[in-house]
């Protein structure tokens, strides 16, 4: 299901499934793994997987937003569970499936000033195709995760926020994962699934 107008990027709290329709109109993620190392094996159990998200998002004392979620899958993967901390602190994390990976998230601008998490400009193919979404006072009005990975060397730069799809807005991350001389890029949208059950 499309987003409602009252779920932001400000207030994803609530349920999100990839798959289903976000399966159908997503490009598919498994584009993005012959780069990375990631086994065949688990690179094809996960594209059939439907993961479903849990997503808490707080703001504490200083005003940091922080954005739990909670993650479970089909096909007997073990579901993973995300912290990140929007004010760009490194954060050490290992995953089942991705393995050690440096990371670091924050509130970023998409317009011509934007930077990448690796240094430089940020890719145009992550800045283009979004809705509008209300700024803060600075201008910056989406969400950036820089990723690295500790034994691959693959990097992985994300973009969230809002899009038109088939004429409906649906959360949406844009992915850019390098390695070396190769690049490949995915999009995934999410259905809305509703606030806690």
């Amino acid at each position: 299901m499309a987003a409602p107008a009252e779920v932001t990027l400000r207030d994803l709290n609530g349920y999100w499934v990839m798959g289903c329709v976000g399966r159908e109109l997503m490009f598919c993620v498994e584009s993005l793994w012959p780069c990375d190392g990631i086994n065949w094996l688990i690179r094809k159990v996960v594209s059939l997987t439907t993961i479903t998200m849990r997503v808490i998002e707080t703001e504490d004392a200083t005003g940091t937003i922080h954005i739990r979620v909670e993650q479970t899958a089909t096909g007997g993967i073990k579901g993973e569970t995300e912290e990140r901390k929007l004010d760009w602190s490194p954060v050490s994390y290992v995953s089942g499936v991705f393995g050690e990976t440096n990371n670091g998230t924050r509130w970023a601008s998409i317009g011509k000033e934007a930077e990448s998490g690796g240094g430089g400009p940020l890719h145009p193919w992550l800045t283009e195709g979004w809705l509008d979404e209300k700024p803060l006072e600075d201008q910056r009005s989406h969400v950036q995760n820089w990723v690295v990975n500790v034994k691959s060397g693959w990097t992985a730069e994300q973009i969230w926020g809002f899009a038109m799809v088939d004429g409906k807005p649906y959360h949406v991350r844009k992915f850019l994962v390098k390695k070396r001389d190769e690049e490949a890029k995915a999009r995934m949208v999410y259905d809305w699934n509703g606030m806690d059950k």
